[in-house]
């Protein structure tokens, strides 16, 4: 059942109190039972918070889709205080299920009402666990075998994964109170009881992405020589074996050897296993492209060329994504530090009580990291290093590991349209502001396919002294035979940014993390093509001329913060 708004549910306590100081008795036939404390929790959505923007609020807010905010069952744990305010051994309620937890529903907005009897009027602290994980469940059922109480043991407790978040199952989101939630129980009139509100929340974050251009394709400008290949295509090639292979980058060039007929020059890697091709009138399937037959043995040939004023109208098409350094575990419930991380406290907000930062279970040991070049796996699943190396081209496309198809156009959204395309749900990730670089925190990564004004991919190309050429030939051209370059295989390129921030340019809180919270990307632009591979500083900001950064961003409740990325 849906709880509508965001992972803010509201509780509301109804507390009330018998006047007898007797204990509590059987209930007889006919007679009210006698107790010392009856407790009612009404648990319901929050309202749109309107608060200026930092880093609990935005003043928007997002209601989440259906599966996020279902509730199964729970925990629910009433701890009665000593005289000094401490925890004690004495608690109340446990699992319940759904039945349990007594729904109805009002105005459109459904409610949940367990009711609770209890031995003692007084404080209690109060912890709520909505859709529990199982090991949470088996601290509630047990008996008290250990020093801690179930509330201590609960709050404390963590989750941890290595990608498949049970937490943000379709229907299992865990949802905890965010503050630290105190209820005198005074009342003992049934219809007046004590009313508290109590917040709740998703653990989880997500990381979304909306499509800002049709088939996320971007227009550059790029700088070239004196002159271009005239004409580039693509087509199929069959093998003798009946596989067929699609080519992309197919040149034009006139065939010395055969009276400068038309011959399609294939670049291959590093123009080290060019093939030559003729055009056929014969088509593939339905594509309408044409099927290329193998000439051999290599013609001696010359490129068909057009004089350029040394620029050329380019694009580039964002296909792939792949995030980087997600949080393997996260606590159950908030914990919080101030800006010295000396100070720790389980549930709050940030900004009050000092307290600057959220801290998941590897924080401390992240924060104590100097060796910046290691794969971090005991804190991340798709660590930076390991996507750093890894290679996606078209031959690897099916096996390879961690890059994913980003979606193209902003239909069929697996999310609300404001937020885009759900890419990840994810954990908190947290580190202190001086530790907030690449390798350990949660980025993406971005494979950019090159291609002509028309978005018709080029093929490989190189790039030598800024400059970028579509063939061996002009690049030896332009800069002598012994030139170094790089090599753009497929006309692959890739763009970084470490950038997802929580709060922009906050002193603590920026590049960050953190639950509730879901982050946007929006890619608005390009100054220049990205790396010819993936290559990233790990200790410190970007660094590769070959790609500009410039982001913002706005936070609503889900919460979502808004990133926008220009490269």
């Amino acid at each position: 059942m849906k709880i509508k708004g965001l992972l803010l549910g509201m509780l509301a306590y109804a507390a009330m109190v018998a006047c007898t100081n007797e204990d509590i008795v059987k209930n007889n036939v006919n007679q009210p039972e006698k107790v010392k404390g009856n407790l009612s929790l009404v648990i319901s959505s929050t309202s749109n918070s309107s608060r200026a923007a930092d880093n609990e609020e935005s003043g928007v807010t997002d209601p989440g889709i259906e599966g996020e905010s279902t509730v199964t069952d729970a925990v629910i744990i009433l701890n009665r205080l000593d005289e000094n305010g401490n925890l004690t051994k004495e608690e109340f309620g446990g699992y319940l299920t759904k039945a349990q937890l007594n729904e109805t529903t009002a105005s459109g907005e459904t409610i949940y009402n367990p009711f609770f009897t209890l031995a003692n009027s007084g404080w209690y602290k109060v912890l709520v666990v909505l859709n529990p994980t199982e090991s949470i469940e088996a601290i509630a059922n047990s008996q008290q075998s250990t020093d801690k109480s179930k509330y201590e043991q609960i709050a404390e407790s963590s989750y941890t994964t290595t990608g498949d978040i049970t937490i943000a199952a379709a229907g299992q989101f865990m949802m905890v109170n965010k503050k630290e939630i105190k209820v005198d129980v005074l009342s003992n009139n049934y219809e007046d009881p004590t009313i508290k509100e109590v917040e709740v929340e998703r653990v989880v974050s997500k990381i979304n992405y909306v499509v800002a251009k049709p088939n996320n394709l971007y227009p550059l400008t790029v700088q070239t020589t004196d002159y271009a290949i005239a004409e580039t295509t693509s087509g199929y090639y069959i093998y003798p074996d009946n596989k067929a292979v699609r080519l992309t980058g197919l040149h034009k060039a006139k065939n010395l050897d055969n009276d400068n007929s038309d011959v399609w020059i294939h670049e291959g890697t590093d123009g080290t296993d060019r093939r030559a091709f003729i055009k056929t009138e014969k088509t593939y399937g339905q594509t309408g492209e044409h099927i290329f037959t193998l000439l051999e043995p290599f013609p001696k040939f010359e490129y068909y060329t057009t004089s350029t004023d040394g620029k050329l109208d380019w694009t580039v098409k964002l296909d792939k994504y792949a995030l980087v350094n997600l949080s393997n575990s996260v606590y159950t419930a908030r914990h919080l530090t101030d800006a010295s991380w000396e100070n720790f406290r389980t549930l709050g907000l940030l900004g009050v009580d000092n307290m600057a930062y959220m801290v998941d279970p590897n924080s401390k040991n992240k924060n104590n990291v100097t060796d910046y070049d290691q794969v971090f796996g005991s804190y991340f699943y798709n660590a930076l290093k390991n996507v750093n190396a890894d290679k996606v081209d078209e031959a690897s496309d099916d096996s390879q590991v961690y890059f994913q198809d980003l979606p193209t156009d902003n239909t069929n959204i697996n999310d609300n349209e404001q937020v885009g395309h759900r890419l990840a749900y994810c954990l908190e990730n947290i580190v202190k502001k001086e530790k907030q670089v690449p390798a350990l925190v949660t980025g993406i990564i971005f494979r950019g396919q090159i291609g002509d004004e028309t978005g018709e991919p080029v093929g490989t190309i190189y790039k030598c002294n800024n400059k970028f050429y579509t063939s061996i030939d002009a690049v030896k051209a332009d800069n002598g035979a012994d030139a170094s370059y790089d090599t753009y295989e497929n006309g692959h390129c890739y763009y970084y940014s470490s950038e997802i921030c929580h709060n922009k340019g906050d002193q603590y809180m920026d590049k960050a993390i953190m639950r509730n919270n879901i982050y946007v990307l929006k890619v608005t632009g390009f100054e220049n093509i990205g790396g010819a591979t993936i290559t990233i500083d790990p200790s410190g900001e970007e660094s590769d001329n070959n790609f500009y950064l410039q982001l913002n961003a706005k936070i609503i409740p889900w919460i979502v913060r808004f990133n926008n990325i220009e490269f």
